[in-house]
């Protein structure tokens, strides 16, 4: 931006300051003009340099405090009158030096034989020049943001935009989990869950008490993460957007090349022993072994949106969901109850059970759960629980005995499953597993092979589901009848 001292410094203009301003030299000018209209303040924006003849008011009359009062009122920066020997005015006016002293509006005069157009001339030249300088910088530093990304990685790039910005930076996830650096503030974190839904590209301005936080997505409409720096920043805004801009398409990149994370919830989909479950707990958490751990369990789960939010804050090993209902552990345990609730608010989920259990506990209740609660899930297996048993062993073998079977067949058999949950999609499929989209695609080229189908056919889709569902229900039958026996004859004071 141009400001009001550069305008006045320029010595082929020779312009006369009559009434100086103290923050000349901060004022942005947006724009260079003249208007001989009485009422011109109806017209302007604010942050104007005026410029006038006085032709369409008495400028040495009593009413000029009234014109210079509303000129203040709506933000010009200065203004500037034509001085001649064939203009109204050979000096400025005593009682417009009088008033604008008054109101605290700088003065200054355009002396014969500068003609107005000189002054906007010089205005254009200089905020052109700075447009250009603007751009530079912009262009030096995505070169240097670009190549701090590819010899370091994100946390270089992070630093040279602080260093750029002459303001703290933060470089986190969708929910404000740290990507590099600290994670943002709890308040800032749960208005980052809320942001993460709406439906814009744009920056988001984000108020918590007395700070404004500038969130830049990274990403497009559904962010992969945030660039969080102060709003009230220092420089031109044009040169901050582009360098927000730069940084976040950079960034973007980044985050595509990602390893994505694990999505086997082993807690939730696997019978372990208390020992093996705090082992699990420990190396997905990082945190000491606990003897109980907290348990939600919610409903109403629709789309994506939720559990894409709640394993952003948690992590996909501590969470799992089937049909309709999402599982989550150990929010509490690592400070994060008040995040997964507030993504749970916005996401329209209903809590269905929130309990305290032994780590050991979580697969068997998980299971109960899936049964008994799931409205489609529990018709389906109520129906399918009717089955005779030998006819379903021979229908889940005929159908998956060949996966059972193969090498490497557990792994097959849960690409199946979560190919089964996900419709099909890819994308969603590699991100559950935790794996390369072209896995995906091999996997399922084998597991095709050994069933002997087509699992583009919807039939054959059906088919597999149903064999899945009752491979699962036989397994937890048969473990809840093991329980059952231990609990009744062997160990009668066990947990129910």
């Amino acid at each position: 931006m141009v400001t009001l001292e550069q305008i006045w410094s320029r010595t082929e203009l020779a312009l006369d300051v009559i009434v100086d301003s103290s923050t000349a030299a901060e004022q942005n000018v947006t724009i260079v003009h003249s208007s001989e209209l009485p009422e011109v303040d109806e017209w302007l924006a604010g942050g104007e340099v005026l410029l006038t003849i006085g032709v369409g008011q008495d400028l040495g009359g009593d009413k000029v405090a009234d014109y210079v009062r509303r000129l203040k009122a709506v933000g010009v920066h200065a203004l500037g009158i034509g001085l001649g020997s064939d203009l109204p005015w050979q000096q400025v006016p005593p009682k417009l030096v009088a008033a604008a002293q008054e109101e605290g509006l700088a003065l200054f005069g355009v002396p014969e034989p500068v003609p107005f157009v000189a002054v906007v001339d010089a205005f254009t030249r200089m905020r052109e020049a700075e447009t250009n300088r603007e751009l530079t910088r912009a262009s030096s530093a995505a070169r240097r943001f670009a190549t701090a990304l590819a010899g370091e990685g994100p946390a270089a790039l992070v630093a040279d935009l602080a260093e750029t910005l002459e303001a703290p930076v933060r470089f986190v996830s969708p929910t404000g989990r740290a990507l590099s650096g600290d994670d943002a503030e709890a308040d800032v974190r749960s208005a980052l869950i809320e942001e993460s839904l709406k439906p814009t590209a744009g920056p988001r301005l984000i108020r918590t008490g007395s700070r404004i936080v500038e969130a830049v997505p990274i990403g497009g409409d559904q962010p992969l993460g945030w660039i969080l720096t102060p709003a009230e920043a220092v420089g031109s805004p044009k040169t901050r957007a582009l360098l927000l801009s730069t940084a976040s398409a950079l960034l973007a990149m980044s985050l595509a090349d990602l390893p994505v994370p694990s999505g086997r919830a082993l807690l939730f989909d696997t019978d372990l022993a208390d020992g093996e479950a705090r082992g699990e707990w420990t190396r997905v958490t990082g945190l000491a072994p606990v003897a109980t751990v907290g348990m939600l369990i919610f409903g109403g789960v629709r789309g994506e949106s939720a559990e894409r939010l709640i394993a952003d804050i948690v992590g996909r090993s501590l969470l799992t969901r089937t049909g309709s209902l999402l599982g989550v552990v150990g929010a509490q345990e690592r400070g994060l109850d008040e995040l997964v609730a507030k993504a749970a608010e916005v996401t329209g989920l209903d809590v269905l059970a929130e309990k305290r259990l032994p780590l050991g506990q979580l697969h068997h209740t998980w299971m109960l759960w899936r049964t008994q609660h799931e409205s489609e899930a529990s018709e389906v297996r109520a129906l399918l629980s009717a089955v005779d048993e030998e006819a379903a062993d021979r229908f889940v073998d005929r159908v998956l005995g060949e996966l059972f079977r193969a090498r490497g067949g557990q792994e097959l058999l849960e690409t199946l499953r979560v190919f089964i949950a996900a419709s099909g999609a890819r994308e969603r499929i590699a991100a559950e597993l935790g794996v390369h989209r072209h896995t995906v695609r091999a996997r399922l080229v084998k597991i095709e092979k050994l069933l002997g189908r087509d699992l583009s056919r919807a039939e054959t889709r059906q088919a597999v589901s149903m064999a899945l569902e009752l491979a699962e229900l036989q397994a937890h039958l048969s473990q809840t009848a093991r329980h059952s026996v231990l609990c009744g004859s062997v160990l009668p004071g066990c947990a129910r």
